[in-house]
């Protein structure tokens, strides 16, 4: 699991727009097989699973928290991150309505494995 907090990267101003840059290199698959937006209701849960050779690759559209590898992991607004192969991760309750965009990498019907 890597986990990229968005206030760890500096704004870098372009012409009409802004942008920051993520130091992933090294750390991510090269193809991406297909990006989701994903939504949580509060007072909903998502239960414990991995996957076996997928990676997720989670960006958050607000703030909230996952528990990967049994330990909490404060998410903010813009923060990603990185779960690999047997990473296990779950929330199990969500305290306010949140998501992300997930990138699935070397996704495959099945792979998910639910605890």
């Amino acid at each position: 699991m890597k986990h990229f907090k968005c206030n760890n990267f500096e704004w870098i101003e372009g012409r009409g727009y802004k942008k920051k840059r993520l130091p992933v290199s090294n750390t991510l698959p090269a193809e991406v097989d297909f990006i989701q937006e994903v939504r949580f209701s509060k007072g909903s849960s998502m239960p414990d699973h991995y996957h076996k050779k997928q990676t997720e690759i989670f960006y958050a559209l607000a703030a909230g928290y996952m528990i990967i590898n049994d330990s909490e992991i404060i998410i903010s607004q813009g923060d990603t991150i990185v779960c690999e192969p047997g990473d296990v991760h779950g929330i199990p309750e969500i305290k306010d309505d949140f998501g992300f965009l997930v990138l699935k990498i070397n996704y495959e019907e099945n792979d998910t494995i639910w605890l």
